[in-house]
This record gives structure tokens, sequence and C-alpha cells, in this order.
């Protein structure tokens, strides 16, 4: 059976000679894992470049309970990102999203909350003229409200931020975060446009990563993100 539907590209693997396994996100049927056949033909009618990440796209693909990998009849570019694909800077941010979500996306379970929200930031990322040093951050903060453990602003004030627990508090527990980084990550919270020194900025992405491993969606050995910080020390 053949249906229509919106896709995010995530990711894709060399499948024989001539065809790529790829990772997208879509709108129907969450994250699928799709056979492009002849894409990497020098004769193809779709460039390899239509695959970037988070490349958005509309498609028409196989849908058969069955088989644990589909494939594509039809896919075209829904709407050219021409900025992200002009800015080193949003490609790599662009790279990071993607290794997130090919994290804490399920296989083959809808996510149409996710699915709008990534949408969304992706032309929100692929309009906006200068992108904050904060936005991964940022997109981890959003990302966990969809994923059902977004930070409680209740007590937001007390010296300690309780990583397990998801909350504020005077009481300081095994994983949590004070000082400086609590600081920066409360007014982050309050105020996403603040600016955050690199050496704190590092300091909460890595709190980030440890909040949504204790939340049970292993972000260790991210890649893109160190490639990002680096460009902006």
């Amino acid at each position: 059976m053949i249906e229509s539907t919106k896709g995010i590209v995530l990711h894709y693997y060399k499948y024989s000679e001539n065809s790529v396994i790829a990772k997208i996100f879509t709108e129907k049927f969450g994250l699928q894992s799709y056979i492009i056949k002849g894409i990497r033909n020098k004769n193809s009618k779709q460039k390899l470049s239509i695959l970037q990440p988070l490349t958005l796209l509309q498609l028409e693909v196989s849908n058969n309970q069955k088989r644990s990998i589909q494939y594509i009849k039809e896919f075209k570019n829904f709407s050219p990102l021409t900025s992200i694909i002009n800015s080193m800077n949003k490609r790599f941010i662009t790279m990071f999203m993607a290794e997130v979500l090919l994290k804490v996306l399920v296989e083959k379970e809808e996510e149409k909350n996710i699915f709008n929200f990534v949408w969304v930031k992706i032309n929100d990322l692929d309009s906006e003229k200068e992108v904050s040093n904060n936005y991964p951050i940022i997109f981890l903060l959003c990302l966990s409200k969809y994923l059902g453990f977004y930070p409680s602003k209740e007590n937001i004030n007390s010296t300690y931020f309780n990583l397990e627990s998801g909350e504020f508090s005077e009481n300081e527990e095994f994983h949590s975060i004070n000082g400086v980084l609590k600081k920066y990550f409360s007014s982050l919270i309050l105020n996403d446009n603040i600016n955050i020194p690199y050496s704190a900025r590092s300091g909460i992405l890595k709190t980030l990563i440890s909040y949504y491993n204790l939340h049970h969606y292993n972000l260790n050995n991210l890649k893109s993100h160190e490639i990002i910080e680096s460009l902006r020390r």
C-alpha cells in the first residue's frame, strides 16, 4: 500500500552500490527506515544532497507492517531550506538536532506532536538571520516538553536543581546542580535570549545530556555538539 506523508531526513547510509537506506521521521508513521534505490547512480534524477540532515520532504511510501524496511516510490523537496544550506553554523545545528532525534525517537512509533514541533523549528531556523549560541540547549529544553520531563518552574530561585526529579529545591541531591550552572540554567528557562559564557554554556549542555540520560534517553557520545562548541569558543 502506497501512502503520502511529510518527512524529515535524519540520516542515511550506503545499502548497495547504487542505493541507500534513509532514516526519515515521518508525520504519519514516525521514524522509519526506507530503501532508496538508484540514488547513488550518477544518472539518478535525485541527488544525495536531498538527504542532508533535516531536509523537509514530501513522500510517497510503502506501508507494510510486516516489513522492517519500507521503500520510497517518490519523494521531493517540500520546501528548499536555502538559509540552512548556505550557513555552515546552521548546518552543524541541523546535524545536532538530527543526531538527538535519532537517539530519542522510537522506530515505527507515531509522534505527531514531536514531528510538528521539529518541523516548525526547522523552518524557524531557516528564517532566522542570526542564530543564538544557546540554540542546541534551547532545542533540548523544548524537546523535553514533548518527551514528558520539562523542568518544573516551581521554586526556580532555589539553590539546587535536581536532575532526577526535574525540580528546584533547597536540598542537595546526588544528581543536582547549583552555583553558576544552576543560575544560568534557571535563567535560560525563564528567558532563552540571555547571553551565556562559553564555559557555562558547555556545562549546561552536558547537564542537559545527563538530564536526558536520567530520564531514559541516552544522549551519550553525541559528536555534533562538540563541533558546534569548538567553533564558538
